[in-house]
């Protein structure tokens, strides 16, 4: 009996120890997303291991359940990293969650990311399960599990690269859960035009017969910097692409006049915005605090 006893204690400490190895849920949640600056991993599909990402985060003391998110698109140079240290001070100040997913050059090409992933390597389309725009929306949700977030709807913001991943974003995904999408100084842009081929237009893609007219109605803002007018390396320099204007400026406002025509054409209502910001050239970290005073105003 006493033997029997032993044996019971000693498996009941083992337990324990290993209970005690073994984090809870919500120590788990802690750890990928821990107060101040952190990573996790995303996965959002086991079938495509190439699909997964680092996420860089920043993480504000004091952040509760009904704190907004705020998920950032870096731009052509992949610096994830980069971009959630300009954004983290605004976080804390603002008390929001910073969410910044790497994208990296190596699994995914300019045709991937900033366009979509709209269609494979030989130019055939790929269904909307593959589309790179979804992974917003299923990074959005794996967030607010591991965070016990109780928000409906996240803030989205691109620059540069990611300024175009996001103006095509608000074309594609017209039922998406974002409250509000900025995207700052793109380099070129998807005219809602049946004329242009893709990534130019939307001709050889799903709204080539005509887009959602309810996207006009979404709360997007188009932040350009009024010094961003330098032709340098990273601008695209196409035919195409110098059709739409010589600078990210000039694309940008000519970008906002053809979006306007097509919602008046199609009788939709109109609630984008145009902003320009003084002085301020290609930059994102110079662009955020104009980004982060636009992110919850209400548009008067």
């Amino acid at each position: 009996m006493a033997k029997l006893l032993v044996q019971r204690t000693f498996l009941a400490a083992l337990v324990f120890a290993a209970a005690c190895l073994i984090p809870s849920a919500h120590l788990q949640a802690e750890e990928k997303i821990g107060i101040d600056y952190g990573t996790f991993e995303f996965a959002p599909d086991s079938s495509r291991p190439q699909t997964k990402l680092k996420v860089w985060t920043f993480r504000p003391a004091g952040l509760n359940p009904d704190s907004p998110i705020v998920i950032v698109m870096h731009g052509v140079g992949r610096n994830a990293k980069g971009y959630r240290d300009a954004w983290a001070p605004h976080g804390r100040e603002g008390g929001f969650l910073v969410v910044v997913p790497e994208f990296s050059e190596a699994m995914y090409s300019t045709e991937a990311y900033q366009q979509g992933n709209l269609r494979d390597r030989a130019g055939r389309p790929n269904p909307p399960e593959r589309w790179t725009f979804t992974l917003v929306e299923k990074l959005f949700d794996q967030v607010k599990t591991i965070t016990g977030s109780k928000v409906e709807r996240y803030h989205l913001f691109g620059h540069s690269g990611g300024g175009q991943f996001v103006q095509r974003f608000v074309l594609f995904m017209p039922g998406a859960r974002y409250a509000r999408a900025i995207a700052a100084n793109p380099g070129y842009y998807t005219i809602p035009a049946t004329d242009a081929a893709y990534p130019h237009g939307l001709k050889g893609t799903p709204l080539a017969g005509g887009m959602n007219p309810a996207v006009f109605a979404r709360d997007f803002l188009l932040l350009l910097g009024e010094a961003d007018t330098r032709r340098d390396s990273d601008l695209r320099k196409t035919p195409q692409a110098d059709a739409q204007g010589l600078t990210r400026l000039e694309r940008g406002r000519n970008y906002f006049k053809a979006a306007k025509q097509s919602a008046e054409a199609a009788h939709a209502p109109f609630n984008w915005r145009l902003l320009t910001v003084p002085g301020v050239g290609h930059s994102d970290a110079k662009m955020a605090p104009a980004a982060v005073r636009e992110l919850f105003v209400r548009p008067k």
